[in-house]
C-alpha cells in the first residue's frame, strides 16, 4: 500500500490562515488610525474652540478695563479712596440721625407746637413774660408774673395738663416777690415765677 502525502496542500491552508492574520492586522490598524485620525480632528476643534474663548476673554477684559477709565476706575487705590469717602460720609450721616432720634438736636417740627399750647391757655391774674426751650426741647422753663399765689398754682395745674400728651411735666416752681423800685404801691402783691 502506497500513501501519498501531499504536502503542498496543507502549506496552502496556512498560507490562506497566514493571509487572514494579516487581513485582521491590517483591518485593526485601519481602525485604530482611524480612531487616531478622529481623535486629532477633535483636538484640533478643540483647540481652535480654546483660541476663539481665549480671545473673547481677552477682548471681554479689554472692555472691562475701558468701561473702569472711563468711569473714574483706574485701580483699587481709587475705588478705597471713595469707599472710605463715603463711608465717612455715612458714619457722619448715622451720627446726626442718632442725635435726632434722642431728640438732643430738637423735633423736626420745632417748637411751634410748644408755643402753641402756651397760647390756648389762659389764667386770669397771669402774664407770661418768657419762654426756654434748651436741650432740644427736652427742657422747658416758662417765666412770669402774677397778682396772687392761687392763680399761679391754677396756672402749673393747666400747663402740666396741656403738656402730657407731648410727656412734660413741670415739677419745679420758684415765685418770689418782685423788688419794690420806683413806685411802691404799684409794684406791691406782684409775684414773679418761674416753671421749669
Amino acid at each position: 500500500m502506497i500513501q501519498h502525502i501531499n504536502l503542498l496542500s496543507r502549506r496552502s491552508r496556512k498560507k490562506g490562515l497566514e493571509w487572514l492574520m494579516v487581513l485582521v492586522v491590517a483591518l485593526a490598524l485601519l481602525a485604530v488610525a482611524g480612531f487616531a485620525g478622529m481623535t486629532e480632528l477633535r483636538l484640533q476643534r478643540l483647540g481652535e474652540s480654546e483660541a476663539k474663548t481665549q480671545q473673547s476673554i481677552a477682548e471681554l477684559k479689554a472692555t472691562l478695563e475701558k468701561k473702569r477709565r472711563d468711569a473714574g476706575f483706574n485701580d483699587s487705590q481709587a475705588m478705597a479712596q471713595q469707599s472710605a469717602a463715603l463711608r465717612g460720609q455715612i458714619d457722619a450721616r448715622r451720627d446726626w440721625s442718632d442725635l435726632m432720634q434722642k431728640g438732643e438736636l430738637g423735633t423736626p417740627w420745632g417748637h411751634s407746637q410748644l408755643l402753641e399750647i402756651l397760647a390756648s391757655l389762659h389764667q386770669d391774674g397771669i402774664w407770661l413774660q418768657g419762654m426756654e426751650v434748651s436741650k432740644g426741647g427736652q427742657s422747658i422753663s416758662i417765666t412770669g408774673k402774677s397778682l396772687n399765689t392761687e392763680a399761679v398754682m391754677r396756672y402749673i395745674a393747666q400747663v402740666n395738663e396741656a403738656f402730657k400728651p407731648m410727656n412734660i411735666q413741670f415739677s419745679s416752681m420758684e415765685i418770689t416777690q418782685e423788688s419794690a423800685t420806683g413806685d411802691a404801691a404799684q409794684k406791691a402783691g406782684i409775684l414773679k415765677f418761674k416753671l421749669y
